[in-house]
């Protein structure tokens, strides 16, 4: 599994692209309706060669008839504290008849009623009686317009019922484009080299990371079952300990762990507790709980994001974490790429057993 699972309402199933798709196969998750609209726009059917896409991996193109940015912040931005509030994602908003010049966006979202003339296009006759039969539908296609590109498309039978659609929708959309933009600061990551010795190097301490170039390894407390690997501009740290299991791990066990590790071999750190979010989790075939705040040094005049995987299996504990420290700069893409390289996590069995 590439990256963790956790236990969540929101599912999603997806009919497959098909001009003879029949309107039955179409489910109902959990009240949610996904499914792929079968008309691309006329561009699409006159073009061999789909463009490569565009922009930033934050950026979501939002495109309708009736532009409200207050709507669609409120409901689908994604806040980190890092520790400032800082927004998960960049809003380019754009009118329907503006699309030739957005359309090569990476992430499109388009809204607005079957009265509209761009969502009459956009959708097949069933995409539409489905609409029209449940008030809302939420449509999801990829490369639409570009190669790569996303493209979410909320559709509803009447134009006095899209701040409803947005409303209904919001946490699923959210999420959408959350792990879309997740997905693309990933193959931003692996677009580059990745240091095949470091990882060699980790093997033999028992874990290791898919690493880029400018990290280094401090083995100074290994003996303690405790190594970490720093880089900088902006600095970022990770560190990995085990030990044997001693207790049920829980969400006060996990925070005080990290608090007892980053107070003996961090200068001091500790959770914001006020800023902090626990949840279970599974990964790697593990199962444990997952961390995400903000830490703060007092006698370092420091903080920052950080990231906690805490994973059990029979006997032992594993402890990931990823801290960031970029002051007066935004930290997102950094700090989700400090996510990136804790997925790639291997435990590398050596032979020694935990201490």
């Amino acid at each position: 599994m590439d990256r963790f699972t956790y236990n969540s309402e929101t599912q999603i199933t997806e009919v497959q692209n098909s001009k003879n798709a029949n309107p039955e196969h179409l489910k109902s998750v959990l009240n949610y309706l996904i499914i792929l609209p079968l008309i691309l726009i006329m561009s699409l059917q006159f073009c061999a060669k789909i463009p490569p896409h565009v922009g930033k991996s934050r950026d979501v193109v939002v495109i309708s008839s009736r532009i409200d940015t207050n709507l669609i912040s409120n409901n689908l931005q994604i806040y980190n504290y890092v520790p400032q509030k800082e927004g998960l994602f960049t809003f380019i908003y754009a009118a329907d008849t503006a699309i030739k010049k957005v359309n090569r966006f990476h992430t499109i979202l388009l809204y607005g009623s079957l009265q509209d003339e761009f969502i009459d296009i956009l959708l097949n006759p069933e995409a539409k009686e489905a609409t029209k039969k449940d008030t809302f539908s939420l449509f999801k296609l990829d490369d639409l317009w570009a190669k790569g590109q996303l493209a979410i498309i909320l559709a509803t039978s009447e134009s006095n019922y899209i701040q409803s659609g947005i409303t209904k929708y919001k946490g699923l959309v959210s999420k959408i484009l959350e792990d879309n933009y997740y997905s693309r600061i990933k193959i931003n990551y692996y677009s580059s080299k990745i240091d095949k010795k470091i990882s060699k190097t980790l093997r033999k301490l028992g874990v290791t990371f898919k690493l880029g170039e400018g990290w280094l390894i401090d083995t100074t407390y290994k003996d303690r079952n405790f190594i970490y690997v720093h880089a900088h501009f902006p600095d970022r740290s990770i560190f990995f300990y085990k030990e044997k299991k001693k207790e049920e791990l829980t969400e006060a066990y996990a925070i005080d762990k990290r608090n007892t590790l980053t107070k003996e071999y961090y200068n001091g750190d500790y959770i914001l507790n006020d800023l902090t979010n626990a949840e279970k989790i599974e990964f790697k075939d593990l199962k444990g709980i997952r961390l995400k705040g903000v830490w703060q040094n007092d006698s370092l005049v420091a903080g920052g994001p950080f990231i906690s995987y805490f994973l059990t299996n029979k006997d032992s504990l594993y402890v990931m974490d990823g801290i960031l420290f970029h002051p007066g700069e935004r930290k997102s893409d950094y700090f989700t790429t400090l996510e990136v390289i804790l997925n790639s996590f291997e435990i590398i069995n050596t032979g020694a057993e935990n201490r």
